[in-house]
Protein backbone atom coordinates (compact mmCIF):
# COMPACT_ATOMS: atom_id res chain seq x y z
CA UNK A 1 0.00 0.00 0.00
CA UNK A 2 1.36 3.73 -0.68
CA UNK A 3 0.82 6.92 2.02
CA UNK A 4 0.64 9.91 -0.39
CA UNK A 5 -1.82 12.96 -0.30
CA UNK A 6 -3.21 13.63 -3.93
CA UNK A 7 -2.08 16.55 -5.31
CA UNK A 8 -4.88 19.33 -6.28
CA UNK A 9 -2.98 19.85 -9.23
CA UNK A 10 -3.36 16.99 -11.54
CA UNK A 11 -1.32 16.56 -14.78
CA UNK A 12 -3.40 16.29 -18.24
CA UNK A 13 -3.41 12.38 -18.52
CA UNK A 14 -4.72 12.13 -14.98
CA UNK A 15 -7.75 14.72 -15.32
CA UNK A 16 -8.84 12.88 -17.82
CA UNK A 17 -8.34 8.99 -16.20
CA UNK A 18 -10.17 10.70 -13.46
CA UNK A 19 -13.30 12.46 -15.61
CA UNK A 20 -13.45 9.06 -17.76
CA UNK A 21 -13.44 7.18 -14.32
CA UNK A 22 -16.68 9.92 -13.14
CA UNK A 23 -18.68 9.81 -16.32
CA UNK A 24 -18.96 6.10 -16.57
CA UNK A 25 -19.58 5.34 -12.94
CA UNK A 26 -23.48 5.66 -13.29
CA UNK A 27 -24.00 3.34 -15.90
CA UNK A 28 -21.71 1.21 -14.87
CA UNK A 29 -23.74 0.29 -11.50
CA UNK A 30 -26.97 0.64 -13.24
CA UNK A 31 -26.59 -0.80 -16.49
CA UNK A 32 -29.05 -4.03 -17.11
CA UNK A 33 -26.86 -6.78 -18.24
CA UNK A 34 -23.58 -7.70 -16.76
CA UNK A 35 -21.49 -7.42 -20.20
CA UNK A 36 -22.78 -3.95 -19.88
CA UNK A 37 -21.73 -3.36 -16.37
CA UNK A 38 -18.11 -5.27 -17.27
CA UNK A 39 -17.73 -3.21 -20.12
CA UNK A 40 -18.14 0.47 -18.29
CA UNK A 41 -15.82 -0.63 -16.06
CA UNK A 42 -13.59 -1.14 -18.60
CA UNK A 43 -13.84 2.24 -20.03
CA UNK A 44 -13.29 3.69 -16.16
CA UNK A 45 -10.38 2.04 -16.16
CA UNK A 46 -10.78 -1.30 -14.34
CA UNK A 47 -8.86 -4.22 -15.65
CA UNK A 48 -11.20 -6.90 -16.02
CA UNK A 49 -10.46 -10.31 -17.46
CA UNK A 50 -12.54 -12.31 -19.71
CA UNK A 51 -15.74 -14.00 -18.32
CA UNK A 52 -16.02 -11.59 -15.40
CA UNK A 53 -19.16 -11.27 -13.61
CA UNK A 54 -20.34 -7.91 -11.79
CA UNK A 55 -23.58 -7.72 -9.92
CA UNK A 56 -25.48 -4.37 -9.95
CA UNK A 57 -24.52 -1.39 -7.75
CA UNK A 58 -20.85 -2.81 -6.92
CA UNK A 59 -18.79 -0.15 -6.25
CA UNK A 60 -15.04 -0.69 -7.68
CA UNK A 61 -12.34 1.92 -7.33
CA UNK A 62 -14.24 5.34 -7.14
CA UNK A 63 -10.69 7.16 -7.35
CA UNK A 64 -8.30 5.09 -9.25
CA UNK A 65 -10.05 2.21 -10.96
CA UNK A 66 -6.60 1.21 -12.61
CA UNK A 67 -5.69 -0.07 -9.78
CA UNK A 68 -8.18 -2.70 -9.64
CA UNK A 69 -7.57 -5.86 -11.65
CA UNK A 70 -10.08 -8.84 -11.67
CA UNK A 71 -8.69 -11.77 -13.70
CA UNK A 72 -10.78 -14.21 -15.35
CA UNK A 73 -14.10 -15.59 -14.78
CA UNK A 74 -14.30 -13.92 -11.11
CA UNK A 75 -17.81 -12.89 -9.88
CA UNK A 76 -18.47 -10.04 -8.11
CA UNK A 77 -22.10 -10.30 -6.53
CA UNK A 78 -24.47 -7.58 -5.75
CA UNK A 79 -23.55 -4.34 -3.84
CA UNK A 80 -20.02 -4.87 -3.09
CA UNK A 81 -17.28 -2.07 -2.62
CA UNK A 82 -13.54 -2.55 -4.01
CA UNK A 83 -11.76 0.63 -2.11
CA UNK A 84 -8.93 1.92 -3.72
CA UNK A 85 -8.33 4.41 -1.08
CA UNK A 86 -9.13 4.09 2.68
CA UNK A 87 -9.32 8.19 4.29
CA UNK A 88 -10.64 7.31 7.64
CA UNK A 89 -7.33 8.25 9.12
CA UNK A 90 -7.33 11.66 6.94
CA UNK A 91 -10.67 12.68 8.16
CA UNK A 92 -10.37 12.13 11.61
CA UNK A 93 -6.71 12.78 12.64
CA UNK A 94 -5.63 14.76 9.69
CA UNK A 95 -3.55 11.72 8.24
CA UNK A 96 -2.82 10.39 4.93
CA UNK A 97 -4.80 8.72 2.98
CA UNK A 98 -4.11 5.37 1.99
CA UNK A 99 -3.86 3.88 -1.21
CA UNK A 100 -3.22 0.46 -2.57
CA UNK A 101 -4.01 -2.28 -5.34
CA UNK A 102 -6.79 -4.75 -5.51
CA UNK A 103 -6.63 -7.87 -7.28
CA UNK A 104 -9.06 -10.51 -7.43
CA UNK A 105 -7.35 -14.01 -8.72
CA UNK A 106 -9.02 -16.04 -11.23
CA UNK A 107 -12.36 -17.67 -10.60
CA UNK A 108 -12.48 -15.88 -7.46
CA UNK A 109 -16.15 -15.11 -5.76
CA UNK A 110 -16.69 -12.53 -3.74
CA UNK A 111 -20.10 -12.46 -1.88
CA UNK A 112 -23.16 -10.10 -2.06
CA UNK A 113 -22.70 -6.52 0.00
CA UNK A 114 -18.94 -7.33 0.83
CA UNK A 115 -15.85 -5.03 1.27
CA UNK A 116 -12.79 -5.56 0.06
CA UNK A 117 -10.00 -2.69 1.16
CA UNK A 118 -6.97 -0.95 -0.47
CA UNK A 119 -4.02 -3.63 -1.20
CA UNK A 120 -5.90 -7.03 -0.76
CA UNK A 121 -5.35 -9.89 -2.97
CA UNK A 122 -7.99 -12.48 -2.98
CA UNK A 123 -6.48 -15.63 -4.72
CA UNK A 124 -7.49 -18.51 -6.79
CA UNK A 125 -10.95 -19.43 -6.50
CA UNK A 126 -10.91 -18.37 -3.10
CA UNK A 127 -14.73 -17.46 -1.82
CA UNK A 128 -15.54 -14.49 -0.15
CA UNK A 129 -19.15 -15.49 2.01
CA UNK A 130 -21.66 -12.44 2.13
CA UNK A 131 -20.99 -9.22 3.70
CA UNK A 132 -17.57 -10.19 4.60
CA UNK A 133 -14.90 -7.14 5.61
CA UNK A 134 -11.40 -8.29 3.50
CA UNK A 135 -8.67 -6.44 4.97
CA UNK A 136 -6.34 -8.78 4.45
CA UNK A 137 -5.12 -11.32 1.92
CA UNK A 138 -7.30 -13.70 1.09
CA UNK A 139 -5.43 -17.33 -0.05
CA UNK A 140 -5.82 -19.39 -3.23
CA UNK A 141 -8.61 -22.00 -2.62
CA UNK A 142 -10.25 -20.64 0.55
CA UNK A 143 -13.37 -19.26 2.23
CA UNK A 144 -13.21 -16.59 4.45
CA UNK A 145 -16.13 -14.78 6.15
CA UNK A 146 -17.19 -12.06 8.78
CA UNK A 147 -16.07 -9.10 10.11
CA UNK A 148 -12.96 -8.76 9.48
CA UNK A 149 -13.09 -11.89 6.92
CA UNK A 150 -11.43 -14.97 8.44
CA UNK A 151 -10.57 -18.18 6.99
CA UNK A 152 -13.28 -20.86 7.44
CA UNK A 153 -12.20 -23.30 5.33
CA UNK A 154 -9.80 -24.77 2.93
CA UNK A 155 -10.62 -26.90 0.44
CA UNK A 156 -8.59 -28.93 -2.42
CA UNK A 157 -7.84 -27.93 -5.57
CA UNK A 158 -10.09 -30.18 -7.90
CA UNK A 159 -13.66 -29.70 -6.12
CA UNK A 160 -16.20 -32.56 -7.60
Amino acid sequence: MINYDDSLFLSRGKLIKRIRSIIFLLPAWFAPHKSLRVFFHRLRGVRIGKGVEIGYYCLIGNVHPYNIHIEDYAVITANCVLLDHDNALHYTFGGDVIYGKIRIGPSAFIGIASVIMPGVKIGEKAIVAPQSFVKYDVPAFTLVAGQPAKVIKSYEKEVK
